[in-house]
């Protein structure tokens, strides 16, 4: 996929060498996130050598889910085709397994090093949103996870071979080696909207107040935009009833995060009644 849009982008302005490669876009994104979590670590009094370990676990994790989820999707196709489980690098990888298999990850990898749970989560969240932004782009660049057809002026025409061509030359709206119809560019819709959350968390850890709050604005704010942008894809995700898959296990994130932050404000409120209560009774 990456030659034929480096192809197309340099057809249309002969920058296509400038175009990175979908794999380097995402050990970018590993390496940037993989840093950050560590420097936070050394703020919030983590060792370093263990969150690092922490998400060496995190990403590997996470890329054997991304392929498992691919794989059980299309159960039928994979067991005619076993030796194709393991061709990650062929394609066939879900952000939705990426983020079950991170989370599961997380949780594992925090007790085996030791490392406070909330603590590095709040480490982790910002890195989180880091890769969310990176992948997105490599996503775009690469031609997967795209969005519907749009007449919107931002709209994009994806070139032959690449996701979108394939399902509207399918459907008879386009011809044989012609560039596919414009469509949302739902990735860069994501990448952008995760960038403001990922400022947010920036400028909020210097303000938390309580371990885990960090986090839980990250799975607030982000499953808010992808349950959205979910909206204005195009490409093939698997549905639950009227919903998408990724918008499923974003709504169990949201109402997880919500139910923590309502908690820590009831739980707050609580112990300032009496703190109060307290005050007045001690006599002066």
């Amino acid at each position: 996929m990456h030659e034929r849009i480096a192809a197309f982008v340099n057809s249309k302005t002969g920058m296509g060498f400038l175009v990175p490669d979908y794999y380097l876009i995402y050990a970018a994104a590993i390496v940037f996130g993989t840093y950050l979590a560590v420097r936070e670590a050394e703020r919030k009094a983590l060792n370093p050598v263990s969150v690092f370990r922490a998400c060496l676990v995190i990403v590997l994790a996470a890329v054997i889910g991304a392929r498992l989820f691919v794989v059980v999707q299309y159960g039928g196709y994979y067991r005619l085709h076993l030796a194709e489980i393991p061709r990650i690098w062929e394609g066939g990888t879900a952000s939705t397994g990426a983020y079950i298999g991170g989370i599961v990850a997380a949780f594992v990898a925090a007790a085996g090093y030791r490392l406070p749970i909330a603590r590095f989560f709040d480490c982790c969240a910002p890195s989180v949103a880091a890769a969310i932004i990176l992948g997105r782009i490599g996503c775009f660049l690469n031609g997967c996870c795209y969005g519907s057809r749009s007449d919107l002026p931002w709209a994009v025409s994806f070139p032959a071979g690449t996701g979108p061509y394939h399902d509207h030359l399918a459907a008879g709206l386009i011809s044989a080696g012609s560039a596919a119809l414009p469509i949302h560019p739902t990735q860069l819709y994501e990448a952008l909207y995760v960038l403001g959350v990922f400022v947010l968390l920036l400028v909020l850890r210097r303000a938390q107040r309580e371990e885990g709050e960090l986090t839980a604005v990250l799975f607030v704010l982000y499953p808010l935009g992808r349950i959205f942008s979910e909206f204005l894809r195009g490409d093939e995700r698997g549905v639950v009833g009227f919903l998408s898959m990724p918008q499923v296990l974003a709504l169990a994130l949201l109402i997880a995060a919500g139910t923590f932050l309502v908690g820590k404000r009831i739980r707050r409120s609580a112990d300032s009644d009496v703190i109060n209560k307290m005050k007045q009774e001690i006599p002066t």
